[in-house]
């Protein structure tokens, strides 16, 4: 040990250097792999489908009140129930959306359980409903059974 710190001719300079320069290494190849990871954690977050799900859930709320509506409104001119009206229409609608998402490639399927409670009756008009809704794009299943509906007093 004695001669490398006598020696004059540069050899702790040169393996000092090498040192640094693979750290340098190492440190460049972990930034680059942080970067890669970060941008890859990104794009999946961008490929879920939260729009649309949104959309279908803020669309079927929003058309569930006014079936409903539409339901009480038929019940009076016609000899059906108010809770049959509101089937038939909502039988429309589901098919609707399945048509309209099906055509981005998207399956959507919505329904309203058949049992007694799936319908909440106040004063003889609906206050609540029962929705299933799912979705899937293929990389996304979501479902949401079920998705109770506020739709009247």
């Amino acid at each position: 040990m004695a001669d490398l710190t006598d020696n004059t001719s540069g050899q702790l300079i040169i393996l000092s250097g090498f040192v640094l320069c693979f750290s340098l290494v190492a440190l460049a190849m972990l930034v680059n792999q942080t970067m890669i990871s970060g941008y890859h954690s990104s794009n999946a977050v961008l490929e879920f489908p939260k729009h649309q799900i949104r959309d279908i859930t803020s669309q079927t709320r929003e058309s569930c009140v006014y079936i409903t509506e539409l339901a009480i409104e038929l019940n009076q001119s016609n000899n059906k129930s108010i809770e049959e009206n509101y089937r038939l229409l909502f039988k429309d609608y589901a098919e609707q959306m399945a048509t309209l998402y099906a055509g981005h490639g998207e399956e959507v399927t919505l329904s309203s359980p058949i049992d007694n409670g799936s319908i909440t009756y106040n004063n003889l008009n609906i206050s609540t409903v029962w929705v299933n809704i799912t979705y899937n794009n293929g990389m996304t299943y979501y479902s949401s059974e079920p998705e109770i509906i506020e739709v009247g007093a």
